[in-house]
């Protein structure tokens, strides 16, 4: 085994990371793709359900009994689970704000990380620390203690990031919800320090590098790596026949929230269907969406709003017989969702990445996305690129896909998962960026 001074052992074999992980980012991706290549020295993180009790987990709390995977090893997890759960008792019993609960459960996980990191035998057999951002302060300040390298994944794109959102949702900040609040000056300061502490910071896109870059983070310390996504086999596209005019069809019913009966138009297989999936919050552009919804009113197209709701939805659009919102969905649901729907569309104003553009093409569904966020789509190609983020915009893409039906098949035909977002590309991008580390 290496020692903690040196990044490649006798057999010329690679550095061992230790991952430090509040959460399920991706599902795990980064120390998965390490473990297959037997370099994960251990994952610390805050809930790990392990294996021979997960199903009975998953019966009871489904969403407690995914928080793990069968490609990380039991042996090299360490976990705070009881801990944590208890950490969200108190904060609910403190009855704390949004981001005094964010940042009181970011402290107590970094302290918890370096207590291991010096009682953890896995963590003394590593040599590169890998944090994702707004954890990484205090444990990065053990391991530089200890001598080892420090690799930051920086999870957005900084600070500017509400700079270039406020700019461009002025016109629907009356939507917000009430005592939204910007992130407090320390939870930037503590950044500050970890982007300091890094060796190298991971970006998911040149989005994010160039919002950093205008932060003022060094250009030599960051590397870009797509995130990762394992599609699988790609769904079968329903074959459907978009009228280029026409409405929707007869009536039917649905259930509101409120479990009253509400009558609609039914939306049957000749109407274009738009998924939405994600958090319903301005920064993801629903503001200009929902006015795109209007300036489409009457055409053949359903709007499907799937993910939890962060703004106030103005009644013209929830009285819309064209628009339904299904609130939060799970990962089954959201399958269910990709498959049954025509186009994806992402009109995000600013995201580090924004997985779901790859979970839309391993369905076989072209996506509307912006320039603010990872580039997956080859416009024209498998999706189309919206050169600004207008009502406008958004409203003369979907027209021009509900009115050409061939060319709306062509892109389905061409969505397909790329091998450049697979765990396999993720694994050969970890190995490239060890040579930038300092030896």
């Amino acid at each position: 085994m290496h020692t903690k001074d040196s990044r490649v052992d006798d057999a010329g074999r690679a550095a061992d990371w230790l991952c430090l992980q509040l959460g399920s980012r991706e599902h795990y991706a980064i120390p998965r793709v390490l473990a297959k290549q037997e370099r994960l020295a251990g994952l610390l993180t805050d809930t790990w359900i392990p294996r021979w009790v997960a199903p009975a987990v998953r019966r009871f709390h489904p969403s407690l009994g995914q928080r793990r995977h069968d490609g990380i090893s039991d042996q090299h997890v360490r976990a705070a689970t009881c801990g944590r759960l208890v950490q969200d008792v108190r904060y609910r019993l403190r009855r704390l704000d949004p981001w005094d609960s964010i940042l009181a459960r970011n402290d107590w996980f970094q302290a918890w990380t370096v207590r291991q990191l010096a009682t953890w035998r896995q963590a003394a057999d590593a040599s590169v620390c890998f944090s994702y951002s707004y954890t990484a302060r205090l444990p990065f300040r053990e391991a530089k203690r200890r001598g080892m390298q420090c690799v930051l994944g920086q999870i957005d794109p900084g600070p500017l990031e509400s700079v270039v959102v406020a700019e461009s949702t002025a016109d629907y900040a009356g939507w917000a919800l009430p005592g939204a609040a910007e992130p407090p000056a320390r939870y930037w300061d503590a950044w500050r320090e970890e982007v300091e502490l890094a060796d190298l910071i991971l970006v998911n896109s040149s989005w994010s590098a160039d919002l950093l870059a205008r932060a003022g983070v060094s250009l030599n310390k960051i590397a870009e790596v797509p995130l990762a996504h394992e599609g699988g086999q790609r769904a079968a596209r329903p074959r459907r026949c978009l009228p280029a005019t026409g409405r929707a069809s007869a009536d039917s019913t649905r259930r509101t929230t409120s479990g009253e009966e509400e009558r609609r138009p039914r939306m049957d297989g000749r109407d274009m269907v738009v998924l939405f999936l994600g958090q319903v919050i301005l920064r993801k552009g629903v503001g200009q969406l929902f006015e795109a919804v209007r300036l489409l009113e009457g055409h053949p197209i359903r709007f499907v709003f799937a993910g939890p709701l962060g703004v106030q939805v103005p009644a013209w659009i929830r009285s819309n017989p064209q628009v339904e919102f299904t609130g939060p969905v799970d990962r089954e649901e959201a399958a269910r969702l990709y498959r049954s729907s025509d186009v994806f569309v992402l009109p995000t104003l600013s995201d580090g990445f924004a997985l779901t553009q790859l979970e839309a093409q391993a369905h076989g569904l072209p996506v509307i996305a912006s320039s603010s966020c990872g580039r997956v789509v080859n416009d024209g190609v498998n999706g189309l690129i919206l050169a600004e983020v207008t009502p406008q915009a958004i409203a003369e893409a979907l027209r021009r896909l509900a009115q050409e039906p061939e060319l709306l098949e062509r892109l389905q035909r061409n969505s397909r998962m790329d091998e450049a977002f697979s765990l396999n590309a993720l694994g050969h991008k970890l190995s490239k960026i060890e040579s930038r580390l300092k030896r």
